[in-house]
């Protein structure tokens, strides 16, 4: 809260604060504008005016004098501090006449008066309020000012505009609750040889002004079941009472607190006092209540600080701001679980978010006052406060300082040590992995490759990868794809819920391997594709190809799915896309949105016999999240096994041809050529692959350290 020496400041007033002063303003518009005229009803007649009182000047002119002379003396030093001077208790204010009259607190008679009954002491609570009674003088005073007519020479108090903001005076700062502690005498007591620390002389002192005598010293069964259900909440047990019962050690006491201090049981138990405060709870509250599974964690930091003993001011300043002032520790971040512990509605229209947000400043804001100030500082929320010294200006300054702190959950590093021997394990498997692949490629690479290229022809090897002609394509939905130069098909139109299409094509390939899919990034999709969903996303939930030759037709059994990006390995990743459940399967999202990305799918038998073939490919995306379907996409087929899910490519370039013959006529391994042609073909053998897949995979799982989700209230998470 702003001290009060600064409270002449003015800030802007917050965005909330404003939006909820128009909101109203155009709320109660609108009301005004739904009531409907009442042109057609007769007019009601007035009430008959009671007759004026012959006697009114005269009891008039009684009133104000002794309003001036009895009255107003008594209503300023007995009644104004607390009804409509320093405060309006009991929303009782009678600092101008026209104020008492609404109070309903006189009548035309004194008798008839509330107020009269009250200081007569005739009805509770009597007035002043836990103070002598007024004198009879005093009574008779105010009873015939009632009487005859309650007037007024001029308001008890300065008048104030409605609209000023409240000032802090230098009376307000002497507020109680803003004074700095100070040291008390020890006072004197008769019996000071009973008393053993100085807190024993203010309770003895206490009792010898009452006449009392202290009890005698508990036995030693009393003390320990005392300080144990005071400490730890729990009774000592059996053993425990027996080992204090008979030490004659004269410090037994001592070490008995010391060790019950000592015990994890002692934070537990003083830990629920706190989460009292704290409004904590493991549940978001309101009709729903659902669980927060990840709460816990401040009950734990809580326990921890207890037992630790940690100093108070840094038990404070971790539960108002640990993620700013020690973002890398965890005890820190779980402590701002303070400010996320209260109530929240779960379940919220668009219209009620911005008064749930706003409710939940303030619960952070009050609950602050509460804890840590010992002040209702939520009670200026509405208003200037009506007892306590908090402007309504200072209540929105220091709910603007929590404007920014959101209720998340985030993954932290509770167990580092453990956490360090997966890193250390993770980077001695790769230095072996790089090691193993290293000394493959020094020694059984050149070997391997010598001998391809005995077998190596440029005119017939290598082929690149075959872009199938697919025509016009059309989808059961009918969604149509246009053709694109680069031999992709690419939708049109507007995308339907889900869709299935059927592609027929014909090859004279004499070899047939393996099939690639590329999803493909375009302009012209969400995000850029390669999906037609909102966030560009797609689901190929089924994958089927078949071949029709001179042997009829047959299905083609498709092994080792691979993809170059995968939304993850179960329901979203490319091998779903060939089992048997339609509604899984490829997705990319989680990086591989509005990029080109491929999977490659090896026929487990070869096909082709070098006549012309009919491939059916089909390809279905029944996803129940709508509009899951590819927007852009390319089919390859190739000779070659084991193919990385690259995206394009045509076989090697001119240049490796060049470096793979100049290898074949006896280019030296040193030479650029020899260079060249052998690192192309690490892309051919197959143990290189599977080493380098195995490396890469390595790095990729990364060391997975064990992390623990826990809910914090950090700044614009």
């Amino acid at each position: 809260m702003t001290h009060p020496a600064s409270s002449h400041l003015n800030p802007p007033m917050p965005r909330y604060a404003l939006i909820a002063i128009l909101w109203t303003v155009c709320l109660l518009s609108v009301v005004a504008s739904l009531v409907p005229a009442e042109e057609s009803k007769p007019p009601v007649p007035a009430a008959p005016k009671e007759p004026l009182d012959p006697e009114h000047a005269q009891k008039a002119a009684e009133s104000l004098a002794l309003f001036k002379e009895h009255v107003k003396p008594i209503l300023v030093k007995h009644c104004l501090d607390c009804h409509g001077g320093k405060a309006i208790k009991a929303d009782f204010d009678l600092s101008t006449r026209e104020k008492l009259l609404n109070s309903g607190a006189v009548e035309k008679t004194a008798e008839a008066s509330h107020l009269y009954q009250l200081v007569t002491h005739a009805e509770e609570p009597g007035m002043p309020f836990k103070l002598p009674k007024l004198s009879d003088a005093e009574i008779g005073h105010l009873k015939r000012w009632i009487d005859s007519g309650f007037v007024y020479d001029a308001p008890l108090v300065d008048q104030k505009d409605p609209a000023k903001e409240r000032e802090v005076t230098d009376h307000d700062r002497q507020f109680w609750a803003f004074q700095s502690l100070s040291r008390t005498p020890v006072p004197a007591v008769q019996n000071a040889a009973w008393c053993r620390t100085d807190i024993d002389r203010y309770i003895l002192a206490a009792q010898e002004a009452k006449g009392l005598h202290p009890n005698g010293e508990a036995d030693r069964l009393t003390l320990i079941r005392r300080a144990a259900l005071d400490l730890l909440g729990i009774p000592p047990t059996p053993e425990e009472v027996d080992a204090f019962v008979i030490d004659t050690d004269p410090n037994a006491y001592e070490k008995l607190i010391d060790r019950l201090l000592e015990s994890p049981r002692f934070g537990e138990r003083w830990a629920r006092h706190w989460m009292d405060v704290a409004r904590f709870a493991e549940s978001h509250g309101y009709e729903q209540d659902y669980d927060r599974p990840n709460a816990y964690f401040y009950r734990d930091f809580l326990i921890r600080a207890l037992n630790a003993d940690m100093p108070y001011d840094q038990f404070v300043k971790w539960q108002l701001a640990g993620d700013e002032l020690a973002p890398n520790t965890p005890d820190a971040l779980m402590a701002t679980g303070f400010l996320g512990a209260g109530a929240f509605p779960t379940q919220l229209t668009e219209d009620e978010f911005e008064r749930a947000r706003y409710d939940e400043l303030d619960d952070m804001t009050t609950t602050t006052g509460v804890a840590f100030l010992g002040l209702s500082v939520g009670c200026a929320r509405c208003h200037d406060h009506k007892f306590d010294p908090i402007p309504s200006r200072d209540y929105y300054r220091m709910a603007a300082c929590f404007s920014s702190a959101i209720r998340s959950e985030i993954d932290l590093d509770l167990m580092p040590e453990e956490n360090q021997k997966r890193r250390e394990t993770f980077e001695v498997t790769k230095a072996d992995l790089v090691q193993k692949l290293a000394d493959f490629e020094q020694g059984q690479l050149p070997k391997e490759f010598k001998e391809w290229l005995t077998k190596y022809d440029p005119q017939t090897s290598l082929n690149a990868w075959e872009v199938l002609d697919l025509g016009t394509v059309k989808g059961d939905a009918g969604t149509v794809y246009s053709k694109q130069p680069d031999g992709s098909s690419l939708a049109t139109g507007k995308a339907p819920a889900k869709e299935n299409f059927t592609l027929v094509t014909k090859t004279k390939r004499p070899t047939i391997r393996s099939l690639r899919i590329e999803a493909l990034a375009h302009d012209s999709l969400p995000s850029k594709g390669p999906g037609r969903a909102g966030n560009g996303n797609f689901v190929l939930g089924n994958l089927k190809v078949s071949v029709t030759d001179a042997a009829g037709t047959r299905d083609i059994q498709l092994t080792k799915p691979r993809a170059s990006h995968q939304q993850n390995t179960g329901d979203l990743s490319v091998a779903a896309s060939i089992d048997d459940n339609p509604t899984s399967g490829w997705a990319v999202d989680m990086g591989g949105i509005g990029k080109d990305n491929a999977a490659v799918f090896d026929f487990a038998e070869p096909v082709g016999t070098g006549e012309e073939i009919t491939l059916t490919v089909t390809l279905a995306f029944p996803h129940p999240n709508p509009h899951h379907i590819l927007g852009r996409f390319r089919l390859s087929i190739t000779d070659l096994a084991d193919q990385l899910p690259t995206v394009g490519g045509a076989g090697p370039d001119a240049r490796v041809r060049e470096a793979l013959a100049a290898a074949k006529a006896g280019a030296e391994p040193a030479s650029e050529a020899g260079k060249t042609a052998l690192e192309f073909y690490k892309t051919l053998s197959p143990e290189w692959q599977a080493q380098r897949v195995a490396l890469d995979k390595h790095i990729a799982s990364g060391a997975q350290p064990q992390l623990t989700k826990v809910m914090v209230t950090s700044e614009g998470l």
